[in-house]
């Protein structure tokens, strides 16, 4: 993981065998990052993907171990029981043109990820909201 800041922009590069999701969340905590909006594009062979599933409030899971063209990471950093939380959604390309997109829990970069970070002075948690089953932000 490499990364440039500048005022309250991070750029972050991450290498082959690196994980999205720990990467943000790791770079949130060393920059002491209370809320931020995250955006990205990249490549990864190994992707994690979440649908919630709001009526039996679970979230299912698909697994894809292929190259994959990460097209859009879109997400925001908050906080949970005063710990940084990356909160991102994920669109892939296959190498037959088709689009995989969903909650993201895991993506392996294959070849490189391109991310920008804003920070904000914002500082956001999230709550547990029983009716819906999500922590969701406490404004």
């Amino acid at each position: 993981m490499i990364y440039q800041v500048d005022g309250k922009t991070i750029v972050l590069v991450l290498e082959q065998g690196e994980d999205i999701i720990e990467a943000v969340t790791d770079l949130a905590k060393e920059q002491n990052g209370k809320f931020g909006t995250v955006s990205g594009i990249g490549a990864c062979d190994d992707v994690e993907l979440n649908f919630y599933n709001i009526e039996s409030k679970t979230y299912e899971k698909k697994r894809i171990q292929e190259p994959l063209e990460l097209i859009s990471l879109l997400g925001n950093i908050s906080h949970i029981d005063d710990k940084p939380f990356a909160h991102l959604h994920a669109t892939f390309g296959t190498n037959q043109y088709e689009t995989v997109s969903g909650h993201l829990t895991k993506a392996i970069v294959s070849a490189t990820a391109e991310i920008v970070i804003h920070m904000t002075n914002l500082d956001i948690n999230r709550k547990h909201n029983e009716t819906i089953g999500l922590n969701l932000l406490d404004l």
